[in-house]
């Protein structure tokens, strides 16, 4: 089962999270803030939400997979906020085919743009200050961390990540897939622009959207009531 609240929130000495040569200085600073707890007691629609997805030239970082392009839109308040951060990455390798074919993106598109260490950041820096939150996030996060680990000397490591994905399943167990397009489309959420990066944080957002009301009709009012209904539910 997917686990939508990491609530280890182990740190790890400053020593280990050092910034290695290409790295930006800045980036173990903004992992730090990146890992900083949320207080509890803001209601789920005061919350600010960093909605995060990645594009990668496969599903497996661990034989060499890379990210071609991130994108984190900003939920305040309840409120879309129009200042998205998105960008192509440059992989240091070819782009598959059938991740060519899935995605649009191809080695011709992201050669020249940023590497990751240039864009990690930007990239922190707009999920700073919010709970980290994505469809399927632990995906995302292995990612992000992946390269953190290996061109920064460092690792995300929040105390709490939010995976609609997760909240989807808890909310409507009775769905026949749970899909991000097919979630989408049972909130009325226009589809368009799937497996690109923006898009599909922009759907995300809009579908935690739709699930605020539900959360709050079951009692989930807090961000503490939300860590406890998603402990809950992780066990039964």
């Amino acid at each position: 089962m997917s686990i939508a609240a990491n609530l280890s929130g182990l740190w790890r000495n400053y020593a280990e999270r050092a910034a290695v040569p290409g790295c930006s200085d800045l980036t173990p600073e903004l992992v730090e803030q990146c890992n900083t707890k949320p207080s509890e007691d803001l209601s789920l629609y005061e919350l600010v939400y960093s909605v995060i997805d990645t594009e990668t030239t496969g599903l497996r970082p661990d034989a060499g997979d890379e990210v071609i392009s991130v994108a984190c839109v900003r939920v305040v308040s309840a409120k879309i906020q129009n200042d998205y951060f998105y960008t192509l990455v440059d992989p240091e390798r070819e782009v598959p085919e059938l991740a060519a074919t899935i995605t649009g993106i191809t080695t011709e598109r992201v050669q020249g743009q940023p590497v990751l260490e240039k864009v990690l950041p930007r990239m922190l820096r707009e999920m700073a200050g919010g709970v980290i939150t994505g469809f399927n996030i632990q995906f995302d996060l292995v990612f992000l961390n992946n390269g953190l680990k290996r061109k920064c000397g460092t690792t995300l490591n929040p105390p709490m990540v939010l995976d609609v994905l997760s909240l989807c399943r808890i909310l409507k167990p009775r769905a026949r897939t749970f899909g991000l397009g097919a979630m989408a489309r049972e909130y009325q959420i226009s589809v368009k622009d799937r497996h690109n990066a923006l898009g599909d944080a922009l759907i995300t957002a809009r579908l935690l959207l739709c699930l605020l009301p539900e959360l709050e009709a079951r009692g989930v009012r807090t961000l503490r009531d939300l860590r406890h209904f998603l402990r809950y539910h992780a066990f039964y």
